[in-house]
């Protein structure tokens, strides 16, 4: 009977012990869950965190884009702006374009489940982190909205820079082609001032020498003018002397005559003397 009771008592306490080592490992297994649940719990809020900071960064940096495009928008077709302000817009455009389209690459790289999960890939997740994934995915959408608005005011701005762009080209072309034409009118006119100063040249040289060929003939008729006065002058001197020999001779016969009548006449006196003796 005793032996019956020592058996019964330890096959009771081999129950009991085995009952509260089955307890004991249940509650250790529990307390090891939830400590795991509580370590996925902290890892996931603080990636969460690490996420919406990161998030929060591409936002401000997104809003520092508007800020520039907002500067360029409002005054794009301005025709007051010189070609190196208007340049300067369209640089701002275009760069603005490429880092909102990092930012993108960014928000592409950032994936919720996966910055959530890890690497983990087995487990599904629970409702806690489902939420984690969902408000990361909410913020993400918020951002990734503001850049697609962004998108399409740049497509607006680009759209106007594009007709401004042309506006202006148009603009330098007319002003090169204006420009060619007063540089081949300027030409022109220095052309015509050159044939005109040398026609001017020409005709002056033309007068000259005939001016020169009239005072030449005018100093040969006066030359010969006075040629012939002077032979006209001589031949007057000469007919003067011809006369003068002339009367001389006339004299002298004159005289020759009158000596001889007087010869004659005393010839005849004498002739009456001797008669009358």
């Amino acid at each position: 009977m005793s032996n019956t009771q020592n058996n019964r008592t330890i096959w009771l306490c081999g129950i009991a012990a085995i009952s509260f080592i089955l307890v004991g490992s249940g509650m250790v297994y529990f307390i090891l869950e939830d400590d795991k649940q509580v370590k996925r719990r902290r890892a996931g809020r603080r990636v969460e965190r690490t996420t919406l900071r990161l998030l929060h960064q591409i936002k401000e940096e997104q809003q520092a884009i508007e800020v520039d495009i907002k500067n360029v928008e409002g005054n794009i077709e301005d025709r007051d702006c010189d070609e190196k302000a208007f340049k300067k817009k369209e640089y701002v455009l275009a760069h603005s374009n490429e880092l909102l389209l990092r930012l993108m690459e960014k928000l592409d790289a950032i994936r919720p489940l996966t910055v959530i999960m890890g690497g983990e890939t087995v487990n599904e997740p629970n409702e806690y982190e489902r939420d984690l994934v969902s408000n990361i995915k909410v913020k993400k959408r918020t951002v990734i909205e503001s850049i697609e608005a962004l998108f399409r005011r740049l497509d607006i701005s680009n759209g106007k820079m594009n007709k401004e762009k042309s506006r202006r080209e148009e603009l330098v072309k007319e002003q090169k082609r204006l420009e060619k034409e007063e540089a081949e009118r300027f030409a022109n006119e220095e052309k015509e001032k050159e044939r005109v100063r040398r026609e001017n040249e020409r005709k002056a040289e033309e007068e000259q020498k005939r001016i020169a060929q009239e005072e030449a003939l005018l100093r040969r008729k006066e030359e010969e003018a006075n040629l012939a006065q002077e032979l006209l002058i001589r031949q007057d001197d000469y007919e003067q002397v011809e006369i003068m020999e002339q009367e001389e001779v006339e004299v002298q016969e004159q005289a020759s005559k009158q000596e001889e009548a007087i010869l004659a006449a005393m010839k005849e006196v004498e002739q009456q003397d001797e008669q009358s003796k």
